[in-house]
């Protein structure tokens, strides 16, 4: 059950949110991504809502940079310097990349979510950003909050919901 206190901080498609402690931080994914940044010290934290792995044109970027990882990934690194943290004060979580266009006849559709999670992963990996925890693929989509006082992360998917404590 949410606190009244908590202030809740919806994340769009191709958006970047953050926060500080009590407010929860929320999206909706289907193919999409979610990486969630925590410091569990600071108790600080922001996400991001990527749709794809990369801009193909190379120009759309520059006008939603959100909505790539490969660009999105780097704003969400600057989001938490703008909070208070360097790196290797906050840790990784990913979760999204559903293939949601089964039976589709285009290998494009239904690989977005793998193309998300491969190129978010390279990115953590690139950084030294420590990746703890994440719900990937498969064919249903996710709802994830993140809860700034502790780190934990509601996952609702499939008709259950359950909570996702680790935080370092």
């Amino acid at each position: 059950m949410l606190n009244k206190d908590v202030k809740t901080i919806n994340v769009g498609i191709a958006d970047i949110q953050g926060g500080q402690s009590p407010s929860m931080i929320r999206t909706t994914l289907g193919s999409c991504i979610g990486v969630v940044f925590y410091s569990p010290e600071k108790k600080v934290g922001a996400m991001a809502h990527i749709m794809l792995a990369k801009d193909p044109s190379g120009k759309d970027s520059s006008k939603n940079p959100h909505k790539y990882a490969e660009t999105a990934l780097p704003e969400l690194v600057k989001r938490m310097t703008e909070l208070g943290c360097g790196k290797g004060e906050y840790y990784a979580r990913l979760f999204g990349g559903a293939s949601m266009f089964k039976g589709m006849n285009s290998s494009f559709l239904q690989n977005i979510g793998d193309l998300n999670v491969s190129v978010a992963k390279e990115f953590l990996d690139k950084e030294k950003i420590t990746l703890l925890v994440e719900d990937v693929g498969g064919h249903e989509g996710r709802t994830i909050s993140l809860y700034l006082d502790d780190g934990r992360i509601l996952l609702k998917k499939g008709g259950f919901e359950k909570y996702l404590y680790k935080v370092r």
